[in-house]
């Protein structure tokens, strides 16, 4: 870790009512206007034939970072969740909030992700 803890947000998400935004009339709009391709197709890839639980756990993890920001949400796509080749999440910035964080001196945003057949939950860590 860099630095000193400049914020913290944690975010739960119900799986079933997930399943029904993922799974509604809106679904592709949602999925498009939340989600890069990368996030998607990890996703499918990691539970198959796909499962929305993975998916919930990458949506907590971008409200958890909007949520320690201060923020609010500013863009789905702004905040993606990556993977380094161990398998362990990490956070990417674009647009806005990459502003944010520039200005506000935050060099890296840490997270963690679990999930259950109940519920998604993450946290995030501005350092």
């Amino acid at each position: 870790m860099k630095g000193a803890v400049k914020g913290l947000g944690i975010d739960i998400v119900d799986i079933k009512e997930f399943k029904g935004i993922v799974g509604g009339k809106t679904s592709k709009s949602f999925i498009d206007g939340t989600f890069t391709k990368a996030e998607f197709a990890y996703a499918v890839s990691i539970i198959k034939p796909f499962c929305p639980l993975n998916l919930a756990a990458v949506f907590a993890a971008k409200e958890a970072t909007y949520k320690a920001f201060g923020t609010g949400w500013l863009g789905g796509k702004d905040v993606e969740v990556t993977h380094k080749k161990s398998g362990a999440p990490q956070i990417a910035l674009r647009g806005e909030i990459q502003k944010i964080a520039k200005k506000r001196k935050i060099d890296e945003v840490l997270v963690s992700l679990s999930y259950t057949d109940n519920n998604a939950v993450a946290v995030a860590l501005l350092v």
